[in-house]
């Protein structure tokens, strides 16, 4: 059970004792057998610190978006497109890809925004990109 406050956030255990953090690392210990516990070491619970923005003027052949290290992303195809944007692999195409009509938004969980490619059926649709780092 976690119990939101202004500033932290406390994770309480079934027996009702408050789960210890260091260094922003969550502390857990699992009771195996009566009085016997096992460390099963530290979870990490990391977010999104910060927030970029970045456009694209997408073509009729498939290019990588902008790069950036990130841990999620939202791509949405501008409003004023006038064809469909595909996301992908390498080499995406209309078989192949996430299809965003304008006003559509695709988000993804990723390493790197340069790992996806986008193309569109009308060269020169733009795809507004926000990424959580």
């Amino acid at each position: 059970m976690a119990n939101v406050g202004t500033s932290a956030v406390k994770i309480i255990d079934n027996d009702s004792d408050v789960v210890s953090v260091t260094n922003n690392k969550l502390d857990v210990n699992a009771t195996l057998v009566a009085g016997a516990t096992i460390d099963i070491g530290d979870v990490e619970v990391k977010g999104h610190a910060n927030v970029a923005h970045a456009t694209m003027n997408v073509t009729g052949s498939a290019v990588a978006l902008p790069t950036s290290t990130c841990k999620h992303a939202d791509i949405m195809a501008t409003l004023a497109n006038t064809g469909i944007v595909y996301i992908g692999a390498s080499g995406v195409d209309a078989t192949t890809g996430i299809a965003l009509y304008p006003g559509d938004v695709y988000s993804v969980d990723i390493e790197t925004t340069q790992s996806l490619y986008a193309m569109s059926t009308v060269s020169g649709d733009d795809l507004n990109i926000v990424i959580y780092y």
